[in-house]
């Protein structure tokens, strides 16, 4: 199966794309390995579904008016059937915390590393295996919330 540049580049924006939308996580599990899953986030790793499930329901529930912004993705190093990937995002998003007057927005860039393989679990040809949220400190836009 091969994993060219232009899929690689369509997957990654359809994962942003289902993360700011918001899409029920049966749209989202078929884009993660079902096992050997290993994802970290600032508040916490994930390793299977259920961990994922946790941490994704607690997401959509608290960001909103969310907007990612792939601004590069590079193959760092690939095989036929696995991909190392460096991709920097644009990420602003706004949550309310009770009983504050107003909302909080953020504007950041995110480096972040992912492993991808391929796979016949969704239309794109590949899943995650890694991503790693946290390889740089964000860097956030001046005036901005900070999480």
């Amino acid at each position: 199966m091969s994993m060219s540049k232009e899929k690689i580049d369509t997957f990654v924006k359809a994962w942003y794309q289902a993360l700011d939308f918001h899409v029920p996580i049966e749209q989202v599990y078929p884009m993660l390995a079902e096992t050997g899953l290993n994802v970290q986030f600032p508040d916490g790793d994930i390793r299977d579904y259920d961990s994922f499930k946790v941490w994704y329901d607690r997401v959509t529930n608290l960001f909103f008016d969310e907007n990612h912004y792939v601004q590069s993705v590079t193959v760092v190093e690939e095989s036929d059937d696995e991909a190392v990937l460096d991709v920097i995002v644009g990420w602003q998003a706004s949550w309310w915390e009770p009983p504050a007057a107003k909302s909080k927005r953020t504007s950041m860039t995110a480096t972040q590393q992912w492993k991808v393989k391929a796979s016949d679990s969704n239309a794109y040809g590949m899943v995650i295996v890694n991503y790693n949220a946290t390889v740089k400190p964000f860097e956030y836009a001046p005036g901005f919330a900070q999480l």
